[in-house]
């Protein structure tokens, strides 16, 4: 009878042993839940998904492609060149110095950057001493009592119509070199405005390059100014 009770006894301790293994009360327990079961991994925070990999056959082709070349950006076209006019020459002969006079003051007041060149044809025959114009009867009568007081005696006062009306005449000499000694004879009175210009049958050629859309215009416009002178052309 007594080995009866300790046999049941044994077995129901067997039996709640086997419980408690069971249920994991004893810490050693296998849970058959999918949270217990992830928690209970170790680390679980370094755990990463690994994408699927083609096979090697295709990774290998695919590092064998050439990769695309950069797209080349479309040339930007430069702006247009202004158009500039073709360069030009207008010459004007047989001028007397008057005239030449004239023309080049005309040409430098029209601009335009126009460039003068002066030469002269055939010998002159005599060279004038004198100051230029003064442009009034009055002012040039102050400017010959200026002269007096330096002491110069011999002069006087032009007053033909003209480029050279109310200048003032200071001596005419057959040679240059007689005009050039007597201006210097004036420089040592002190008298600085004093100028030599050639007169008689020297013509004067005068030749004007610049710009053939302005030249054009400006050439006719002299033109109509220059009595007895001759219009040609030169090389530009």
């Amino acid at each position: 009878m007594a080995s009866l009770r300790v046999a049941v006894l044994v077995l129901v301790l067997a039996n709640l042993l086997a419980l408690a293994i069971w249920k994991g009360w004893l810490g050693g327990g296998v849970s058959h839940g999918e949270p217990e079961r992830l928690s209970n991994q170790l680390n679980p925070e370094k755990i990463h998904l690994v994408p699927d990999l083609p096979p090697p056959a295709e990774r290998a082709a695919a590092a064998r492609v050439p990769a695309a070349p950069a797209p080349v950006p479309a040339p930007v076209p430069a702006p247009a060149a202004p158009e500039v006019a073709p360069p030009a020459c207008v010459a004007f002969g047989g001028l007397s110095s008057e005239q030449a006079a004239q023309l080049s003051a005309r040409i430098t007041k029209a601009g335009a950057g126009f460039k003068i060149a002066e030469s002269r044809v055939g010998a002159p025959s005599s060279w004038w001493v004198h100051v230029a114009s003064q442009g009034s009867k009055e002012a040039a009568e102050r400017k010959a009592a200026e002269l007096r007081d330096l002491g110069v005696g011999e002069l006087f006062i032009v007053q033909d119509a003209g480029a050279n009306q109310y200048a003032i005449s200071l001596g005419l000499f057959k040679s240059e070199v007689s005009a050039k000694r007597h201006l210097a004879m004036l420089r040592d009175k002190g008298v600085r405005s004093a100028q030599i210009a050639t007169r008689g049958s020297g013509a004067v050629r005068i030749e004007v390059r610049g710009p053939s859309d302005s030249l054009a215009s400006v050439a006719s416009d002299l033109s109509e100014h220059l009595s007895g002178a001759s219009r040609l052309e030169c090389a530009p």
